[in-house]
């Protein structure tokens, strides 16, 4: 096969080839990079069993954690402040539009049902009109010959 049929590589396959090379343990950048993962594995293993540094990063989330919680309700007291609406009242319209449906749904189920029945109730009642309206079958005439 000539090279003139191979498609050119791409970016991703120059990209892969270039991180192999760079992390190869034949190479000094692998060698450096091997000894920096080691050191960087021990070193976060250590912080991971430790009990300070667990407190402490458990702190810093919480913090934050804390802070996302107050700027969020802030950002709702001045979307109301502005007569506007902040996203837990559009939330909230939205479960009260869902219920809604769900009952105007149900209303309607409801009152094909009782569609159904009176549907029903009227259908014997229109059978039993019809044959008191109508007239009462003639009599058959009987041979007296026989």
């Amino acid at each position: 096969m000539s090279n003139s049929s191979r498609p050119p590589k791409g970016l991703l396959v120059r990209g892969l080839k270039l991180v192999g090379r760079l992390t190869s343990p034949e190479t000094r950048s692998g060698q450096v990079f091997s000894k920096v993962e080691r050191g960087l594995t021990k070193v976060t293993t250590k912080l991971g069993e430790s009990p300070t540094w667990l407190r402490i990063s458990g702190g810093v989330m919480r913090q934050g954690f804390n802070l996302r919680i107050r700027r969020h309700a802030l950002q709702e007291r001045v979307l109301q402040a502005l007569r506007m609406p902040a996203a837990s009242d559009v939330e909230s319209m939205r479960d009260q539009v869902r219920r809604l449906s769900q009952q105007v749904e149900a209303l309607g189920s409801q009152l094909e049902m009782a569609v159904e029945l009176l549907e029903r109730q009227e259908r014997p009642s229109q059978t039993s009109d019809s044959l008191q309206e109508s007239p009462p079958p003639e009599p058959v005439p009987r041979r007296h010959g026989r």
